[in-house]
Parts: C-alpha cells; structure tokens; sequence
C-alpha cells in the first residue's frame, strides 16, 4: 500500500517577524532538479513495509525535497492568479477563480501513470483556473494573455476548445514559466492557467 505520512505537512513556511507585525514567508525551492527528480521518483514508487527501516528514512528524506518543491510553487502561484483575476474581471465581471497545489497523491499518480516523467518536469504542480460566463469570454482573456507584456514565459498552449477532448472537455490551458528579476528563486517554476466558460 502506498504510505502518506507527509500528506499533510504545511506547503508555506512559518511565519517570521516583520517589525512588529508578523508574515507569513514563501516556501523557496531549497534543492537542485536532480535531487527533486530522485526524491520523486522514490516517493512515487515507495511501498511501505510496515516497519521503520532504513528505506522508509530515504522515503521521509524524499518527502521533504517533494514537499518543499510543491510548497515553492506557491509563490509564482499566487502571482498568477491575482493577474487571473484582474485581467478577467476586465472582461466579465462575474468570473470565477481559483488555485491549488496538486497533492502529493495525485504528483504520486501522475509519474506512476507517465513513467518517462520527472518531477520537475510536471507543469501542473500548480495551478489556477478561470470560469468564464461565455465562450466568448474565454477567447478574449486568452487574447488579452497573448497581447500581454509579462516577462513569463509561455511554455504550451493546449486549446481544448477548438480540439475538444473525447470527453467533451472545451477549455485553454496556458501553462507559463515564472521569471522575475526580483524573485529569482522561482525563475522556470510552471503554473498552469486553465479558462473555460461556463456553457
């Protein structure tokens, strides 16, 4: 059986104080891609013995350089969908947002399914989505990205909407590599933007 002993830890770091308030401090990516490949890949195939041994040590050492490269996404994450948000609600005011950290469990699930994947490699790590009230709508936030002079770099864009998927699934997803000349920690950390309507 599969063992989820960390599933729960906490995706931003510790408050620290900030003269005499107190804030909460972004997750920063703390290991290089290899070591954060390796760490996948061990906690993707992982089966727990029921004992604490010396394999079940790797496995906690792996969860804590997995947990940390999803808890680092959430910075780049949360830039992306303030810009969500700002620039749907130019469009259509009654859009609807929302963000997430993929779990630990479907990161598990994901390079079990795809076995050439590595973790860093994964570009919904994470993600935010926009429900737009038309189909309409959905093309003109997708121009206003395209018209855009954001630094990140647009990595895919899959069009669903255009190219249904065979479940019927009409959507765009843009997925983009942070880049900041500020915050260069977070430089090629992907966030996936998905924009459907509602219709």
């Amino acid at each position: 059986m599969k063992f989820h002993h960390g599933e729960q830890r906490p995706l931003i770091s510790p408050t620290k104080r900030d003269g005499d308030r107190y804030v909460m401090a972004w997750a920063r990516p703390e290991y290089s891609k290899r070591r954060v490949n390796d760490a996948g890949a061990l906690v993707a195939n992982y089966v727990w013995s029921g004992e604490d041994d010396d394999d079940f040590s790797k496995y906690l050492q792996g969860l804590d350089v997995v947990n940390n490269w999803r808890s680092a996404h959430n910075f780049p994450l949360n830039t992306f969908h303030v810009g969500l948000k700002r620039r749907g609600k130019l469009i259509d005011s009654g859009i609807i947002t929302a963000q997430r950290i993929k779990r630990l469990s479907s990161i598990e699930h994901k390079l079990s399914r795809f076995p050439t994947m590595t973790l860093s490699q994964m570009q919904d790590i994470g993600g935010c989505r926009a429900i737009m009230r038309s189909a309409k709508a959905v093309k003109q936030l997708c121009e206003a990205y395209a018209a855009s002079e954001i630094k990140h770099v647009l990595a895919t864009n899959d069009d669903y909407v255009s190219t249904p998927k065979p479940s019927g699934y009409r959507g765009v997803h843009l997925v983009y590599k942070y880049f900041s000349d500020r915050k260069t920690d977070y430089n090629t950390l992907k966030i996936e933007i998905q924009i459907r309507s509602q219709l």
